[in-house]
């Protein structure tokens, strides 16, 4: 990581203000005849005015004169105190004293963001640029006002670091290619990882102080530190079972035997059932094969299995793989299975084997056990 600039977003992020602004903008709606959720307010939270104003009267179904509603919000929040966010000019002194390029990077106005730099006891010359709603046409989640300041300031896109609190800012971010880090003052932190912030913090205090670049670059390298597990093409967080392995396979077969009946097998009348286990969960989501009359339209239990795990969780990677048939010795994945699970299998996911016999009573039959590696050595794959 090589961070040359600081783009700071500035409502939700230095000041305080997206409560403020949303308890004027809830009375003032309310004053047009519209009795605002306060929770829909956050949908359209950093993409500027218009879209915020606009997506309210679209949501509600009322038409709003926009020059009109954003004069009533915006007298009356520039009459307004502003908090500040903890820790803000602090880091903001401190990114200034180790030479970064600052910029404010706001879909705001040029008035709303002087009184939010008047708040923070900060004046324009400050920073090394102030971009504001003006300076661009297409605002947040486009990532124009990120490029627009990176092109400026003459740094490229990979080495800014933006600081955002919004998931439509943090997506103008990610699509501009900066680095970003979130704050949760009106996001939800989960909903803001997953629009592309590597991490997320309470506020400033969060950081520990710094003299130079590279004593920000390297708390936040330590703090990036990946601590999931690649399987295939993915990579998740590891939970171990709190039960022995034993319980686990056992389970995992039951669920594959009861699928494996359920099978759709008009034409082959091979039915097969598949569970597989996750990485991250240890829940157990078992598939059946569905067969079609166009041949090439039918869906694989084990992939079955897999899209099951997929709709429920998220791209996840499978610890255990269970497949049972009638063959003894029992049937392997097909290849098309093979390359899907080369996706979500790392080189030891165990793949069990297994006959009805077994699957009925662990007597007798079959019980065969690969390692993923050992059915497929040499998985295509696209990090």
């Amino acid at each position: 990581m090589d961070i040359k600039a600081i783009l700071f977003d500035l409502d939700g992020v230095l000041v305080d203000s997206e409560k403020v602004i949303g308890k004027i903008a809830l009375d003032v709606f309310k004053e047009e005849g519209i009795d605002v959720k306060e929770e829909d307010l956050y949908r359209f939270v950093g993409g500027g005015d218009r879209i915020f104003i606009d997506g309210i009267s679209k949501l509600y179904n009322k038409e709003l004169d926009f020059d009109t509603t954003y004069k009533k919000i915006n007298d009356k929040y520039l009459e307004s105190e502003i908090p500040l966010i903890n820790g803000a000019v602090d880091f903001l002194t401190n990114a200034k004293k180790a030479q970064f390029k600052i910029a404010i990077v706001s879909s705001a106005r040029k008035k709303k963001v002087l009184k939010n730099l008047n708040a923070l006891n900060l004046g324009e010359d400050f920073f090394d640029l102030v971009v504001t709603g003006e300076n661009i046409v297409r605002n947040k989640p486009n990532p124009d006002i990120y490029q627009y300041a990176a092109l400026t300031l003459k740094v490229p896109y990979e080495n800014c670091l933006v600081f955002e609190d919004s998931i439509l800012g943090v997506t103008a971010a990610k699509k501009a290619n900066c680095n970003v880090v979130a704050l949760s003052t009106t996001s939800d932190s989960e909903k803001l990882e997953k629009a592309g912030a590597m991490f997320v913090f309470d506020d400033f205090n969060s950081f520990e102080v710094f003299d130079s670049q590279k004593e920000l670059i390297d708390f936040l390298q330590e703090c990036t530190k990946d601590e999931r597990v690649r399987y295939g093409a993915v990579k998740c967080f590891e939970r171990d079972y709190p039960f022995s392995k034993e319980i686990l396979i056992d389970n995992a077969i039951k669920a594959a035997f009861k699928a494996q009946a359920n099978a759709y097998t008009a034409y082959s009348h091979y039915n097969v059932g598949a569970a597989v286990v996750s990485a991250s969960t240890n829940n157990i989501y078992s598939g059946c094969n569905v067969e079609n009359a166009s041949f090439g339209g039918t869906i694989c239990a084990e992939r079955g299995a897999v899209m099951n795990m997929l709709s429920n969780e998220g791209p996840n990677g499978i610890k255990i793989l269970v497949v049972v048939t009638k063959d003894n010795p029992p049937a392997p994945p097909c290849a098309l299975c093979l390359q899907v699970l080369s996706e979500f299998c790392k080189p030891e996911t165990e793949i069990h084997l297994i006959d009805e016999e077994y699957a009925k009573d662990k007597r007798n039959g079959a019980h065969e056990v690969y390692k993923f590696k050992d059915i497929l050595p040499k998985p295509f794959i696209l990090h």
